[in-house]
């Protein structure tokens, strides 16, 4: 009888994947777009020096993002009507389940919709901020190009495809000081900084937790609505997983006891709502009501 919510948490692992494939392709193509738009700026003696041409270039910018990243987003978070009926599809087959109203799918979606809003008000700051910058020191256009490019894609900037591609090989499959250096330079030189923090990684992190903590939120509203007290901690166990989801993975809990556990403190934990946020960052388990016999 486990193989409904085997095939369901199967569907919702694929799907986070597929999010994070359209995002990461919707980012290179952004990140064409704003290169391609960094080409125009004015410069004297190969320098960027135009004050008034970086001012105005936030609204470019904004509309670049907004066109390339947000309209993607909109589209993805269709997805989610039907994450809601397959999940019923799903519970209906431990008990009889009621559908959670659509109202409160669609204020989920668009809670969803506003951190990725979030994300992308963030790096339109960080966009316009570079601009300004190597406008006022009178960097150059490829300077310029690469931090952007860095911010926006990471290690993942389309200009560098080959470069990455054979530094990865010799990360994989070397050993030594040629391991180290291939390692440093895929850190320090294709990270927008040493932790490669930038658009893409945020971005598609966001997809997974956003789709998980949604898909979170219907099982409690309607286990909530069925009066239902235990639940299960359920999901495939892999190399990568915490310590902490491993202890209680395949346990049966009450509402009470999940909120004593939860209060407790480890790597990788999230704040908020145990029921919605369950192991933390990137956690793909989920709660199955269990309903009694």
């Amino acid at each position: 009888v486990m193989a409904a919510v085997d095939d369901y948490s199967e569907f919702l692992e694929e799907l986070a994947d597929q999010h994070q494939r359209r995002l990461s392709d919707a980012l290179q193509t952004l990140e064409g777009r704003i290169t391609g738009y960094i080409q125009s700026a004015p410069e004297t003696d190969g320098q960027l020096f135009d004050l008034e041409w970086a001012v105005s270039a936030r609204a470019e910018l904004r509309t670049a993002i907004e066109q390339d990243f947000l309209v993607e987003v909109q589209d993805i978070l269709g997805d989610y009507t039907d994450v809601a009926a397959r999940q019923l599809t799903m519970l209906n087959n431990y008990g009889t389940f009621t559908g959670v109203a659509q109202e409160a799918i669609a204020s989920l979606q668009r809670l969803s919709f506003q951190g990725f809003e979030a994300l992308a008000a963030q790096q339109l700051d960080t966009l316009a901020t570079g601009v300004y910058q190597y406008s006022l020191t009178g960097g150059t256009k490829a300077e310029l190009i690469d931090n952007l490019r860095g911010s926006i894609n990471g290690i993942y900037q389309a200009s560098d495809q080959e470069e990455v591609k054979r530094l990865v090989e010799i990360a994989q499959g070397s050993t030594g000081a040629a391991q180290k250096a291939a390692v440093d330079k895929l850190h320090s030189v294709y990270a927008s900084d040493r932790l490669g923090n930038n658009l893409r990684r945020y971005a598609t992190t966001y997809a997974t937790d956003s789709l998980n903590q949604y898909s979170a939120s219907i099982t409690a509203a309607t286990a909530r609505e069925q009066g239902i007290d235990s639940f299960e901690y359920y999901g495939d166990v892999i190399r990568d997983s915490r310590e902490f989801c491993k202890k209680h993975v395949g346990k049966i809990y009450t509402a009470d006891e999940i909120t004593e556990i939860w209060a407790g403190s480890w790597a990788g934990k999230s704040a908020g709502d145990p029921f919605i946020v369950r192991g933390g960052y990137n956690c793909r388990h989920q709660w199955l009501p269990r309903v009694e016999e």
